[in-house]
């Protein structure tokens, strides 16, 4: 895959009706379950950061700091995902009650990722406490058709992988590219809410079938009915006629109607109402994850190549097992130098079968002292044993670093899986629960 600079716009917008509301929900919530859970995962990524310091890129090192960041200010990301002219941009100026970016119907007016913020103003926060404050950042997109090859879509996947929420819109019955899309989105473990924009072009008949069709047996693996809303972000304009009391000629206008985007107001308010803080340390562990599997990943192709350990290790234990001068002596340095070798290729990795790795020196010393029988082909075949012994520890034990990413003192996968059987059995994250 290319290497691509996201190329973004920010914009800061002031308080608005959404903001404002977001706060009083969230300063009538219990503070003190989520402030510890929150502990855990900030500590969790610092002690992360520490520990594997020299093993971190410059790179990885940033994005821990963004993480630790977003955590501690309560950033929620909003992307809003769709095909050109669906109205991804109409939708945020009717969300903001402004116009915050162009709109067009012919190609897509949207050329590079924009950033909205919402930021508080103090007056708003004087009843609440600073730790529930939260900030809302909307993310507008290209779409998803828009001709710009690889780097385009490379470019959406990241803004999806760090987002907290999507909102997909469409404006009609979906096409497949569409579905496809949802389906690509979903492997970030984000959830989703379908958008059915410009509604007003529909009579009700057709609104209802095209929302019957959205809830068939094959969309619900995608989006379940409760995460379809249907709004128009900017409705065509209507002519009416004006009648004058004085006498005068009545003529006829065009009229814009207002937005009506106040269902899905109202859904994500109750989404991040509800789950807001959870998704958020949910995502932000998942983002971690990302950066403890490469590093696990640059570990082990590290011990695919340098074979050099092994070797140095085999050839300690071969001379210490041609000087030894009694079998005990053989079972204590074949596991001497065995549980050596476990200690140097785990390190600071997680293992899951570390008593599984004990149990197992034992016995390859045991059988290699019983092998020490002084006779010349014992010799040979102690030696060869401890060889054979040495491999398979050495492949086994890489194959359980790989199986153990994510778990441990310090595995953003146990900490994630934790908090997700925590929450209600109607939450949206349980859909979450398989991490592969």
């Amino acid at each position: 895959m290319p290497v691509a600079h996201l190329k973004e716009k920010r914009y800061i917008i002031g308080c608005s009706d959404l903001a404002l509301t977001l706060i009083v929900l969230f300063s009538n919530k219990s503070e003190a379950p989520m402030l510890i859970q929150r502990s855990l995962v900030h500590n969790l990524i610092v002690n992360y950061r520490d520990l594997f310091k020299k093993e971190l890129t410059d790179r990885e090192h940033a994005q821990i700091s963004l993480l630790s960041e977003k955590l501690d200010k309560c950033v929620i990301e909003v992307a809003v995902f769709g095909m050109v002219s669906k109205g991804k941009t109409s939708v945020l100026n009717a969300l903001f009650g402004q116009n915050l970016g162009e709109t067009g119907a012919i190609n897509g007016v949207t050329k590079e990722s924009c950033i909205y913020e919402w930021k508080m103003p103090s007056s708003s926060l004087a009843n609440t406490q600073k730790s529930k404050k939260l900030q809302l950042r909307f993310v507008d997109t290209q779409g998803i058709d828009e001709v710009g090859g690889e780097v385009g879509s490379y470019i959406s996947l990241e803004v999806a992988k760090r987002s907290d929420l999507i909102l997909f819109v469409i404006a009609g019955d979906m096409t497949r590219l569409e579905q496809e899309a949802i389906a690509q989105l979903q492997i970030f473990y984000k959830p989703i809410l379908l958008v059915f924009n410009k509604t007003d072009l529909y009579p009700e008949s057709d609104r209802h079938t095209i929302f019957e069709a959205l809830q068939n047996v094959d969309m619900q693996r995608l989006i379940s009915p409760q995460e379809i809303v249907l709004i128009m972000a900017k409705p065509k304009p209507t002519k009416v006629r004006i009648q004058y009391s004085d006498g005068r000629e009545s003529q006829e206008v065009w009229e814009q109607p207002k937005p009506d985007v106040q269902p899905l107001r109202e859904r994500i308010l109750s989404l991040l109402n509800t789950e807001g803080k959870v998704l958020l340390e949910v995502n932000v562990l998942r983002s971690l994850l990302e950066l403890q599997e490469a590093v696990t990943q640059r570990y082990l192709q590290k011990l695919q190549v340098d074979r050099s350990i092994l070797a140095l290790v085999f050839i300690g234990e071969a001379i210490g097992l041609l000087l030894s001068p009694s079998l005990w002596l053989d079972g204590v340095i074949n596991g001497s130098v065995n549980s050596l070798l476990v200690l140097l290729l785990i390190g600071k990795y997680p293992s899951q079968k570390k008593y599984l790795w004990l149990m197992l020196i034992v016995a390859i010393a045991a059988l290699c002292g019983i092998l020490g029988i002084d006779s010349e082909l014992t010799r040979y075949l102690q030696i060869l044993w401890s060889g054979l012994s040495l491999s398979f520890l050495s492949s086994r034990i890489t194959h359980d670093i790989q199986n153990s990413q994510g778990y441990g003192r310090l595995g953003a996968r146990k900490l994630m899986e934790e908090i997700i059987e925590s929450v209600p059995h109607s939450s949206i994250l349980r859909r979450f629960k398989t991490f592969s």
